[in-house]
């Protein structure tokens, strides 16, 4: 009885399964690079696919009849990754460069309210050029500059309700960008994919003839190394669509859920190693390896850097401890000393209010020496930034447990912990701490004293062990202004004891926290 519709309808699902033609796709291919379904289909589980709004294109018809359907470049839809559900969308480049139009930004508010309604990890695939100025012709008039403002509401809100993850593949500007941008972790394929807010003609036609390549303009040494507009680099598509995977491994599917512990245990909570006892240096002007560190403490295999190449001095990472996923912070003495620098800022905040979104206990690991100091700091700003930052962990409500390594000096060192809730402290033998390091303290303190002695040099020097003697941890913990001080090999057991109570605690929290997840 429907016979004639429904092989209309079969028709029309084959205008959208070709994409942008034949044409097109080999070009995609012939870049490296896979399409959009192909990218679906690598990241999700076999045949898991439910894709939504596919008859969505632009129709061209001889005599009523339907001759051909260009689809819209939006693919969007319900699939499983290891078998947990997530909504994905993707870019398909194949159809005019994916170029964002009318229909582009309908297909993207129905995804982000449908990924919120049922409470769903959100993906993105993205590989766009932004607007196209063809769409002015096309529908008559020039509209005022939109990215979607039916759904800028649910854009914002669904950062403090589900893990939101974005990958660039190919060029990503405009509202892709504002995508990238807008995420708990994104991604970019190295030397493929170039993220700005406009491109090369862009940039020649505002900047009166100046000529700049994609990967200076966009690419992933300058957002990846210094700008920290992007999180990670991939060596190619599949190390992208496997970090994808790999960040929400750790993460729950939204804030009304806990993270899952990852069972059977692969690693014992009892294990102590015994280089830990000597993995600092006497020597306080000496580096180490903190990720020696981490991997000798958390359990084995399980540590996701994220932004490691941005502001180096502060490592940021996700890792399990007996199972349970959390969140790691630590200084890296091998980059100014692990000083709290200008682009520290963002990369600390940011990650601590996603762990406290979405109910990640934090470690922080502290070899702080203060903000970095110096005419390039303060040109910078450090000082507001580092200010602005240290707000993050004072007003999050997560779990959080700091280990003392070396160093913790002032402001920087104070932000390490909260002082607005009980936070479990300890401190390895090696810790030194204060408002000041004695190193330069001391000299600050007593000039005149050491620059009229006889000596001026031993002066400083005897001044100095003064100092250091009562600057040890054991008397700070004397006098009870440290908990505990343990043996480094015995810090895997103690926080593998601490986060049980942790996750236990925090179950009772679940929920969109009261501040919200800033980007």
């Amino acid at each position: 009885m429907w016979e004639t519709e429904i092989e209309e309808l079969k028709q029309r699902k084959r205008f959208a399964r070709q994409l942008g033609g034949q044409k097109n796709i080999d070009r995609q291919h012939a870049s490296q690079k896979l399409t959009v379904r192909e990218r679906i289909a690598a990241l999700t589980d076999k045949g898991s696919f439910k894709e939504r709004g596919q008859l969505a294109g632009v129709a061209t018809y001889d005599n009523q009849e339907l001759t051909h359907v260009v689809p819209c470049p939006f693919i969007m839809g319900t699939a499983t990754i290891h078998q947990r559900k997530v909504a994905v969308h993707g870019d398909d480049f194949t159809v005019k460069g994916a170029s964002v139009g009318r229909l582009y930004k309908s297909k993207g508010a129905y995804f982000v309210k449908m990924a919120r309604s049922l409470k769903l990890p959100v993906i993105r695939l993205i590989e766009g050029a932004g607007g196209s100025i063809k769409e002015i012709l096309e529908i008559g008039y020039s509209e005022l500059p939109s990215s979607g403002d039916e759904c800028v509401q649910d854009r914002v809100d669904i950062m403090s309700e589900v893990p939101v993850v974005s990958a660039g593949f190919g060029s990503v500007a405009g509202l892709g960008a504002l995508y990238m941008v807008q995420s708990h972790f994104s991604v970019m394929v190295k030397e493929k994919s170039h993220v700005f807010v406009g491109g090369p003609p862009l940039v020649k036609a505002a900047c009166m003839g100046d000529h700049i390549t994609k990967e200076d303009l966009g690419g992933y040494k300058l957002h990846t190394c210094l700008t920290g507009v992007v999180d990670n680099a991939a060596e190619d598509e599949a190390d992208a669509l496997d970090q994808i995977k790999t960040f929400l491994s750790y993460l729950p599917s939204n804030v009304w859920q806990m993270p899952q512990r990852k069972m059977p245990l692969e690693d014992s909570p009892d294990r102590m190693e015994e280089d830990l006892a000597c993995a600092i240096p006497k020597n306080v002007r000496r580096a180490y390896d903190m990720r020696h560190i981490l991997k000798k403490v958390l359990d084995r295999g399980s540590v996701f850097e994220i932004g490691k190449y941005q502001g180096r001095s502060q490592i940021t990472a996700l890792a399990r401890l007996n199972g349970y996923p959390v969140g790691i912070l630590a200084n890296d003495p091998a980059f100014y000393g692990g000083a709290f620098n200008y682009d520290v800022a963002e990369k600390f905040q940011r990650f601590i209010d996603m762990c406290d979104t979405f109910h990640l206990p934090i470690i922080n690991f502290v070899d702080q020496p203060g903000f970095a100091i110096g005419e390039k700091s303060e040109l910078y700003g450090t000082i507001r930034k580092g200010v602005r930052a240290s707000f993050s962990i004072v007003q999050a409500t997560v779990p959080l447990s700091v280990i003392y390594l070396r160093k913790c000096f002032g402001v920087a060192g104070a932000a390490q912990k909260t002082g607005s809730r009980l936070s479990w402290r300890y401190a390895w033998p090696s810790a030194i701490f204060g408002n000041i390091p004695v190193e330069g303290g001391v000299y600050a303190a007593h000039r005149s004293e050491i620059e009229s002695s006889d000596d001026p040099e031993a002066c400083l020097k005897a001044l100095q062990d003064q100092y250091r003697a009562v600057s040890s941890p054991f008397k700070t913990a004397e006098a009870f202004g440290l908990e505990d001080i343990i043996d480094p090999r015995e810090t895997r057991p103690i926080l593998c004891d601490w986060i049980d109570m942790a996750y236990e605690v925090e179950r009772h929290h679940l929920g969109i926290k009261k501040r919200g997840m800033r980007c």
